[in-house]
Parts: C-alpha cells; sequence; structure tokens
C-alpha cells in the first residue's frame, strides 16, 4: 500500500466532508421516530447508479417527499469508492457525487441511510472483489482497507445534517460460505479453513473428538480440518464460525463507523445430520447487531412459507408478517429497521417464492401499517421505480469517456443540459459488456438525436449488427438473441454525425408497482402514500 497516496486521499476526503458542511442549507427537519425510506439509484440500478448522472434527481426527491416517504437508502459499493487498483486509494468522484446526493436530500427534507459494502458494481469493468473473501480473517491487509472504508464513508456521510445511520448486510458478504458448495479438491477446502481462521475457532472452543464426530472422519490435528460441504452436519460448525465472524466484523466496524447496524439472516440454513433427519440452522446469535440502534432486515412475503409457486391471500400473508416479526423481534431484544420490504418479488432466480395474489397486493400494503409500527422502527422499498439489469457501465457519459473506447472522430459533449457522446461518420463507441445477465432477448435501448438530418445508428453486439434509422431525436429500442456469455461487446455508431445517450443493455426488468421505468405512476402509488400516511 502507497502510504503518502492513502493519507493524501484521507485528507481529500476530509476537506470534501467539510466542505459539504460548510455548504450545507439550513437543516430544520427533525431526526424523525419512524423511518418511511425509498432505496435510491435514479434512473439506473445499485450496480451503476454511481456512474449515472442522475439529471433529474431534484424532481426525484420531490416525487419521494409528496409521496410521503421522509428517507432514501444509497447502495454504497465498496470498489466504486476504495477501488484500491494501485493508482488512488478512494475514488473522488464518488465521494463528490455522495456529497451531491445528500446535498440534494436535505434540501427535499429527506434523511439519508447509508447501506455500505455492497459487493456488486461495474466500476473497472468488474464485479466481486476478491477482497470480500480476504475480509473473513481478522488481521487480514483486506480487513484494514475494509475499516479505511467505513471510516471515510463515515466521515463524508456524517459532515451531512441529515445523516441518519449506516447497516451492513450479511449477504455482501456470503460468497465465501458458498465455497461449501464449489468443486474444490482437498487440499484447497483445507487450505480456505485455514486463512478465513475456521481451523484456529474449532481450536478454541471444542475438542478434535467432538469435531471429528461432526465430520464422521478422525482428524490427527486441527489443521487436516476442511471446509465441510453444505450436505454435511459439520456444516453447522462452519455457520457459527460465520456467524461468530460477521459479529467481530460489524463490532471492529462500529469502531469507524459509530452505530453501524447489520441487515441479518433471517432464514434458516439446513443441516444434514448423520442420521438422515434435517434442521433448520437460526443465525439469531447476529440479531442483537452488537448494541446498534436497531436490526436491519429484509423482510419478504415468502418467509415461512410453501415457496412452491403458489399464492396467497393478503389476510394470509398480513398475519404471517405479524407472527414473523414477532417472533424475530424476541430473538433481537430491539425493533427492525425493515429496509428491504417485499411486499411482491419478480426476481427471475426466485420466481417459485409464495406470493400475494396479484389483485391483492394493494390490500397487503394498505394493512400492514400496525404490524410495521409494532415491530419495526422503520421500513423501505427496493423497488420504489421500475429498472433494469443494465450492464452498461457509465451509459448516460457523466464520467466522460471512463469505461468506453471512443474510436475516429467522436467525443463527450454536453447537449441539451446533459452529456451525450457524438458520433461522426465512420465513428464508434465499444464497451466490453460484463454484467449479470442470462441468456435469451437481449434488449438495447438509447437515446439518439440526428445533427441535422435523418441519420442511421449502427448496433452489434457480439457477431450481429442492425441498423435502426433516427429520423428525430427519441429513445429506440432493438433486440439480439443470443446464450449470454461474458466475452460480448457493444458497439455503436452511425452514418451521419449524431447524439447517443442513455444506453441500456439488459435481459430483465425488475417490477414493484409504484413507478414504472420512466418514472410514470402505477396502481399501487396511491396505496403507499396510504401507508405512509398511517404510519408515524
Amino acid at each position: 500500500m502507497n502510504v503518502r497516496k492513502k493519507f493524501a486521499a484521507l485528507a481529500m476526503i476530509g476537506l470534501m466532508s467539510v466542505s459539504a458542511l460548510c455548504c450545507q442549507p439550513a437543516y430544520a427537519a427533525e431526526r424523525p421516530s419512524y423511518l418511511k425510506s425509498v432505496t435510491y439509484f435514479g434512473d439506473e440500478w445499485p450496480i451503476n447508479y454511481w456512474g449515472s448522472e442522475d439529471k433529474d434527481m431534484a424532481a426525484n426527491f420531490e416525487k419521494i417527499k409528496a409521496d410521503g416517504f421522509n428517507s432514501i437508502i444509497l447502495v454504497i459499493p465498496w470498489r466504486e469508492f476504495q477501488p484500491a487498483d494501485g493508482t488512488q486509494e478512494f475514488n473522488p468522484v464518488a465521494f463528490e457525487r455522495l456529497n451531491q446526493v445528500m446535498t440534494c436530500a436535505a434540501e427535499h427534507d429527506l434523511w439519508v441511510v447509508l447501506r455500505i459494502g455492497y459487493s456488486w458494481d461495474y466500476y473497472e469493468a468488474s464485479e466481486l472483489p476478491t477482497r470480500f473473501g480476504g475480509l473473513v480473517n481478522e488481521g487480514s491487509a483486506d480487513r484494514a482497507l475494509w475499516l479505511q472504508y467505513c471510516q471515510a464513508i463515515y466521515q463524508a456521510a456524517s459532515a451531512h445534517p441529515n445523516f441518519h445511520s449506516g447497516f451492513i448486510t450479511w449477504e455482501d458478504f456470503w460468497d465465501y460460505v458458498h465455497n461449501m458448495g464449489r468443486n474444490y479438491d482437498l487440499a484447497k477446502m483445507r487450505e480456505l479453513a485455514a486463512t478465513s481462521g475456521y481451523q484456529q475457532y474449532l481450536s478454541e472452543r471444542y475438542s478434535l473428538e467432538y469435531v471429528s464426530a461432526k465430520y464422521g472422519t478422525s482428524f490427527g490435528s486441527f489443521a487436516e480440518v476442511y471446509l465441510p460441504k453444505r450436505s454435511m452436519e459439520a456444516a453447522e460448525l462452519f455457520f457459527e464460525f460465520y456467524d461468530d465472524m460477521l459479529n467481530g466484523l460489524l463490532a471492529q466496524s462500529q469502531t469507524v463507523f459509530p452505530g453501524l447496524s447489520m441487515e441479518v439472516r433471517a432464514d434458516g440454513d439446513p443441516v444434514y445430520r448423520q442420521d438422515g433427519s434435517m434442521y433448520y440452522y437460526s443465525h439469531h446469535v447476529t440479531y442483537p447487531c452488537n448494541g446498534a440502534e436497531y436490526s436491519a432486515l429484509m423482510y419478504s412475503v415468502s418467509m415461512g412459507q410453501k415457496n412452491e409457486s403458489d399464492r396467497i391471500s393478503a389476510g394470509e400473508a398480513l398475519a404471517a408478517t405479524d407472527r414473523n416479526l414477532d417472533a424475530l423481534g424476541a430473538l433481537s431484544g430491539k425493533k427492525y429497521y425493515a429496509e428491504q420490504l417485499l411486499y411482491m418479488d419478480t426476481t427471475e432466480e426466485f420466481s417459485y417464492n409464495t406470493q400475494v395474489h396479484d389483485e391483492e397486493v394493494d390490500d397487503y400494503v394498505c394493512g400492514l401499517a400496525p404490524i410495521l409500527q409494532k415491530n419495526t422502527m422503520g421500513y423501505g422499498l427496493w423497488v420504489y421505480r421500475n429498472y433494469v439489469n443494465n450492464c452498461v457501465y457509465n451509459g448516460q457519459f457523466g464520467l466522460d469517456t471512463t469505461g468506453w473506447r471512443f474510436s475516429g472522430n467522436c467525443n463527450v459533449e454536453e447537449v441539451d443540459g446533459t452529456r451525450m457522446a457524438c458520433l461522426a461518420k465512420g465513428s464508434s463507441i465499444t464497451q466490453k459488456l460484463t454484467g449479470r445477465m442470462s441468456g435469451g432477448e437481449v434488449q438495447v435501448e438509447f437515446y439518439a438525436k440526428p445533427e441535422f438530418s435523418n441519420s442511421v445508428v449502427t448496433v452489434t453486439i457480439g457477431s450481429k449488427t442492425q441498423e435502426i434509422k433516427v429520423p428525430k431525436a427519441g429513445t429506440y429500442t432493438c433486440q439480439f438473441t443470443y446464450p449470454w456469455n461474458e466475452e460480448f461487446t457493444i458497439t455503436i455508431g452511425s452514418n451521419k454525425r449524431a447524439y447517443v445517450d442513455d444506453v441500456r443493455v439488459y435481459t430483465y426488468e425488475q417490477y414493484g408497482r409504484i413507478y414504472d421505468k420512466e418514472g410514470n405512476e402505477q396502481d399501487l402509488a396511491d396505496d403507499f402514500r396510504f401507508l405512509n400516511s398511517q404510519l408515524p
């Protein structure tokens, strides 16, 4: 690590924070007794929000406030803010945007909660950083890097008068657990057990005979212990270790980010005993969140249900929500911040989950107020505005040419108050697509504006090209059918001088029935306004 760069970056962030504080408008709003939040990522999604322009931010916040919400949740990707790429310790552009968003939120009387440590983003054409695995070991360099990040984020955010709190989530640190199901040989599984601290954890708490019995084998020393498979009874030992690690990570993070909480894993994990029986391991030891003001929670209608692509009534869902939140509250000893309240969920990989009948979702939403008020100190929405799984980074060109390769006579210009790629005849822009997409219909969407007359914009993905006539300024779409892989690129060119903006490449749209992806009101908007009116 370059120590000089490290301290220069910390000094830069401190100056940015002081500057932000000095420029704050008078903020008279009292800290809310109950949080009514939406997770905010403009017209993109969390994975590439911090590289977008978000030119409608003020209008978006005005709408959020008018709908009865008093706060927003910002998802803060670790790598986006702390790239650790050998050339800089922190990303000043990301911190500048954070200050911009918090200032604008304050101007609209909105408080800000931070979800820090988000593991997915497209910064520098990659997603999950390997350093998340390094976090598992308390004494690792990656843990030290993490604490620097937590401190820098807290210093920047707490300089704003509308900063409320922050939380991490078990989900962002869960990838190491997936090693139990990966196709590694025994030597690799032993290495992972050693480097993570799992072997040491067991040696300090259990006899070698007890551990051997759980594994159904005979170990000569703890150095022989390996990460168990998910199908083994010993999986409970690793879950126990991992809960202890999360509690330790939270406690250590709280020393540099005061009051930090954690979204806890409410689902149980199956453990298969050697006698053929099975039980669900509970992660309840993490629920108190080491003295934080609240425990955070993703709550889904599917919790405790059959989850066999079935549907239930609003009444059944409300009764189950009441029971589940009562039970969870008893385990944490405090109220929850249900920062992801999944009243419905159209995520592809969870399509089998139990849902409320479509025509009764409004009744479920409108009936939630007394249940939420009893068991929670706030709730939040993940899908306030529909979004697509756009795998393009800097598709709005707010970061100039970052993420793109510009060929020929093309550049980024400001047009009509927004930045766009300006393409001359024969020029093109290209980006390798590394996003989280599946095969099938790949949707391409972009804004185009011809400078003088009709233009033809060419879009190439992989080996396939389509020509789109652009007679006037507007949004244009085309589709490609592909078995998706990570080697594809998108190239956009034009036969005449034209402007291109808001490039999206996606396979899926997430629906919430509040606002569509263009920001138009949908059928549940009134129901959430009613819910908010019934809460403090």
